[in-house]
């Protein structure tokens, strides 16, 4: 599989927003690490104990000032000054600079007349879809608003500098364009399909892999095993942890974090992967075609890229209990092809999205 980087960039940097948790962006990130043999990789903030080496590249990543607080300030307490952090990082030698950013990571400054692509997972939620971000959360939403305003400002201004965007999916691309008035090219992002396998024995219990936060609707999933009787399993963490456990009925557990291989063993075992929010694209809803299973997903943003409805996964079309429900029963009582699941997976490989990542910027006239 040949480098990422094209010839005729003498010195690159590739920057990502933060190393604080390890969640899709990371993962992405670290296979891009992993193929930019030759670039320096830095980032505002990184938390090894969290997010160790080996799976963002192997190597070291330069940080910013805001390092010596990483272990013991929360990362959304360092909110108003990652923009300036990542700004800093130094990237004055490099004619070609990666970004990779949900959040900050296309506020880095290369110099003049430098390249900067940015592959852009998401416009930052927080500042561009904040009805989902602060769902249930108006006192905070209110509270943060004039810190949110300046952000989006900050954000507009610097995607500006960006000399081309890379969206990970058309739905991630319309976001781009409508945030920033920028257009991105699309580059689906890699899913590594070598690390999961099909299973024989299913069993009949449903399956959510999810950050337990507000615009994941992890709820509904919980609500619709609970209304219908079916049996689900919960892997994740996070602030919605507590209030999932309360709304649990008998037939629902909630795990909490779980290692990849008890992942990846659920996953292949389960009777469906369910994702009920609107996903930017949807690693998750990949993973669980490549382990054989059918995903069952919200019909909206990069899931419809993914699923080919009752072929290599079931859609609903609107974010309630009763939908969920009946899409998961769908699922239950419906078994789709174990090679139509493994072929929808394949076009997300890894050595397919470093081609299409080559070419991309390939295809951007070198300084």
């Amino acid at each position: 599989m040949r480098d990422a980087i094209p010839a005729g960039f003498r010195r690159v940097s590739f920057v990502h927003d933060y190393m604080t948790q390890l969640g899709g962006a990371e993962r992405v990130a670290g296979i891009l690490a992993s193929n930019l043999s030759s670039a320096s990789l830095m980032t505002s903030v990184h938390r090894p104990e969290v997010v160790p080496v080996a799976t963002i590249g192997g190597r070291p990543w330069k940080t910013s000032f805001l390092q010596p607080y990483a272990s013991h300030v929360p990362l959304k307490v360092m909110l108003p000054a990652l923009p300036r952090a990542v700004a800093s990082l130094d990237v004055a030698e490099s004619d070609l600079v990666i970004s990779s950013s949900s959040a900050f990571g296309h506020h880095v400054r290369p110099s003049q007349g430098a390249k900067h692509v940015c592959y852009c997972s998401t416009p930052a939620h927080f500042l561009w879809n904040q009805a989902d971000y602060f769902r249930g959360r108006s006192g905070l939403k209110k509270l943060v608003s004039p810190l949110l305003r300046k952000l989006c400002r900050l954000d507009i201004e610097s995607a500006q500098r960006v000399t081309n965007y890379f969206a990970n999916s058309k739905y991630t691309a319309e976001r781009i364009e409508m945030a920033y008035g920028r257009c991105a090219t699309v580059v689906y992002p890699p899913v590594e399909l070598s690390r999961f396998r099909p299973g024989t024995d299913w069993s009949d219990r449903f399956l959510v892999v999810s950050r337990l936060v507000p615009s994941k609707r992890v709820d509904l999933v919980v609500k619709a095993a609970n209304r219908f009787e079916l049996s689900l399993d919960v892997i994740g963490t996070g602030p919605e942890l507590g209030r999932l456990r309360q709304m649990a009925g008998p037939s629902v557990r909630i795990l909490g974090w779980q290692p990849d291989f008890v992942v990846r063993r659920m996953m292949a075992e389960s009777a469906a992967v369910v994702v009920a929010g609107r996903e930017d694209f949807g690693l998750v809803i990949v993973e669980a075609q490549a382990s054989g299973r059918p995903p069952v997903a919200f019909a909206a943003g990069g899931a419809l890229e993914i699923i080919d409805d009752g072929v290599t996964g079931f859609l609903f079309q609107s974010q309630t209990p009763e939908a969920v429900g009946e899409a998961m029963t769908q699922a239950q009582n419906r078994e789709l092809e174990t090679s139509d699941l493994a072929a929808s997976a394949a076009r997300f490989d890894v050595p397919r999205f470093i081609e299409a990542f080559h070419n991309a910027i390939e295809s951007c006239d070198a300084p």
